[in-house]
């Protein structure tokens, strides 16, 4: 019996004992979690070993535009571009052994205008590709980022991107819905002036009248539906659109009627719609539409 008492004992001591060392374990975590990091890191500048100092110089210079800033360093065979935002390259011409190249290393450069660049790199004959490699193509991400790759003159890969430029595949799909809902406000409200603003200069489309159209007649189908008396109302049911670049094209059903006063349907239809939007420098606007009865 005093033996057993004697265990229980022991064991209530290692208990108490491992308790408080859990207790210090998970203290000691708790404060290394709230202690500030002794020091951070953000990046700084990427350096490149190039063979022609000179020639390189010229083509990020030249061909991408950066501009050359002073070599803090003060030695030979070394020139440094901004890269924006206090970010440089340098290119070094001072280490003679080989650098083993592939295209997975590479450093991205971002732009606002990548059509303006392509222009430009098309003008100059700088060979540039989409990530598998097809000449003259543009990588369009999941995301809905464009990137194009090109080598500078000693082969090292560069990509290009629109990061912040661009705009998801999804928001485009989203704004451009928008304003498919904001031309039936429109139509609702008779708001003619409003109405017109969605359309391109150039539009060309085929209503369900069978009657080929553009702009100056594009409120002729309203003018002639208001002369039925009555309330119009109208469902919309998105159906599909489809993103290529600067172009949209939305499919979708109206089911629409007129009610009297005492809210009885006097008359009803129902059509299938397709617009083709374009961006624009100021906004999406239809160059391009049909719609058909269902």
């Amino acid at each position: 019996m005093v033996a057993e008492l004697f265990v229980i004992k022991n064991k209530r001591k290692n208990m108490k004992k491992l308790f408080i060392l859990v207790i210090a374990v998970i203290s000691c975590s708790f404060l290394q979690a709230q202690e500030k990091p002794a020091f951070s890191l953000t990046y700084n500048h990427n350096a490149l070993s190039v063979k022609d100092l000179n020639r390189s110089a010229e083509f990020y210079a030249t061909v991408l535009q950066l501009t050359e800033i002073a070599n803090r360093t003060k030695m030979e065979g070394i020139r440094w571009f901004s890269l924006g935002e206090g970010k440089e390259l340098h290119l070094v011409s001072v280490v003679k052994e080989p650098v083993t190249i592939n295209k997975a290393v590479h450093f991205a450069l971002n732009t606002n205008n990548m059509d303006a660049l392509e222009k430009r790199l098309t003008a100059m004959n700088i060979a540039y590709s989409d990530w598998p490699g097809k000449p003259n193509t543009i990588t369009i991400r999941a995301d809905g980022v464009k990137q194009i790759y090109l080598q500078d003159p000693d082969g090292y890969w560069i990509e290009v991107n629109d990061v912040g430029a661009a705009t998801s595949i999804k928001q485009i799909k989203d704004e451009v819905w928008q304003l498919e809902e904001n031309y039936w406000k429109y139509v609702k409200e008779k708001d003619f002036k409003s109405y017109l603003t969605l359309w391109d200069e150039n539009f060309l489309g085929y209503p369900s009248n069978n009657k080929v159209g553009d702009k100056a007649h594009i409120i002729d189908w309203m003018v002639e539906m208001y002369k039925q008396p009555g309330v119009f109302n109208y469902t919309l049911t998105r159906k599909v659109e489809n993103v290529f670049g600067d172009i949209a094209i939305v499919f979708y059903d109206v089911t629409h009627n007129f009610t009297n006063e005492k809210n009885e349907v006097v008359k009803q239809g129902s059509f299938k719609i397709i617009h083709t939007w374009k961006k624009t420098d100021k906004a999406w606007l239809i160059i391009g539409g049909m719609g058909a009865n269902k």
